[in-house]
């Protein structure tokens, strides 16, 4: 019993692995034919795809070789229509008056050109003398650009134009040479634009500085060089130094060459203004009305943020600071509130104790921006 039981069992066990090789195998038929399928697809695609290429480039090429036959038809056409004129003028004549109607006809082109020739000198020559005496020569605007510290009247006069100067007259080299006999214009371009125009562009020296000697102001431009004897005006101040002599006067004129200009022209003025321990100490009037204090000898890296710290401080509607106060750039950046019993020339500058609570709010928050700022430019240092 036990024996055709297990006999059984190894048979349906036998039918079983047949079975699943079957279903195997078919399931592998299957898959083939499946991937048979997607080639010969891709296969007739890429024909397909072939034939249609083929088929636009040889319409492409009829239809240049169309266009180039229709080109060669035109010109065709008209060189018979132009030879059948020619016949038809003159089919009616014998050769020889056929021969002297062509001479006839090519003198009458040859005049018909020099006509036209002669007409178009006229009008030039017309033209040009209409040019040459009218008001439409004479020199009615002058462009000026690149001068900050001379003026433009300065420059009108040392060009020289009257009322009736004509702009194919005017000497440039003259007009050159005369504005750079002032000490403050180190170049000077000048280009004539027709009809009367005339662009001037001044390079001027950098202006640095500006000391008071006696009764007048003399100019200091780059490379430390005093002006003593400039007696011109100048249109856009630079600082005017106050109290500086000997080397004080050099550093500080070296200070402000380092500068950029845009920083420089923010200053109104720079006094000298040591103290027991600071034989250094700067204070600087700003145009927007800050004081500043600052060191000679790190001015002019500090006060290239000088920018940053104005906008930092808080102001009130009119621009003016909700916290009365001066920036000291002496040592690091940082922003002292005024005193009741103390000015800006107290030996207790960075020493101000504040007597109201909302004041001492303001300066920590004035503080904390420009110690941003302050280690922004040590890092810099």
């Amino acid at each position: 019993m036990d024996d055709t039981r297990g006999n059984r069992n190894k048979k349906i066990r036998s039918i079983k692995r047949s079975f699943d090789k079957d279903k195997t195998e078919l399931e592998n038929d299957k898959n083939k034919k499946i991937k048979d399928d997607v080639k010969s697809k891709d296969r007739l695609q890429k024909e397909k795809n072939l034939s249609n290429d083929r088929r636009l480039n040889k319409s492409l090429n009829s239809s240049k070789n169309k266009g180039e036959n229709l080109k060669k038809e035109v010109k065709t056409r008209l060189r018979e229509k132009r030879n059948k004129f020619q016949n038809d003028k003159y089919s009616h004549l014998t050769v020889a008056e056929k021969r002297e109607q062509q001479k006839i006809d090519k003198r009458k082109r040859q005049k018909r050109i020099q006509y036209i020739i002669v007409t178009t000198l006229i009008l030039l020559i017309i033209l040009f003398l209409l040019y040459m005496f009218t008001p439409l020569s004479r020199i009615s605007h002058v462009n000026i650009s690149g001068n900050h510290n001379v003026s433009d009247s300065q420059v009108e006069k040392e060009l020289n134009i009257k009322k009736g100067s004509r702009i194919y007259t005017f000497s440039k080299s003259k007009a050159i040479n005369n504005l750079k006999k002032n000490s403050l214009i180190k170049d000077v371009q000048i280009n004539k634009q027709l009809p009367n125009t005339l662009n001037v562009k001044i390079i001027e020296n950098n202006l640095v500085g500006i000391v008071k000697d006696k009764n007048k102001y003399v100019p200091i431009i780059e490379g430390n060089k005093k002006l003593d004897n400039y007696n011109g005006d100048i249109a856009n101040s630079a600082p005017v130094l106050e109290d500086f002599k000997g080397d004080n006067l050099n550093r500080i004129t070296k200070a402000l060459s380092k500068m950029s200009n845009e920083t420089r022209d923010m200053i109104s003025e720079i006094k000298y203004a040591p103290l027991q321990n600071q034989q250094n100490r700067v204070l600087l009037y700003m145009k927007d009305g800050m004081q500043v204090v600052g060191d000679i000898n790190t001015l002019a890296n500090k006060i290239e943020y000088y920018p940053q710290m104005s906008q930092s401080l808080a102001k009130d509607s009119s621009g003016h600071l909700k916290t009365q106060g001066y920036i000291d750039l002496s040592v690091g950046a940082s922003f002292i509130p005024y005193n009741e019993n103390s000015s800006i020339n107290s030996k207790s500058d960075q020493n101000v104790r504040q007597k109201t609570q909302q004041e001492t709010e303001a300066k920590n928050e004035l503080q904390s921006a420009l110690n941003k700022i302050s280690e922004q430019s040590d890092t810099n240092n």
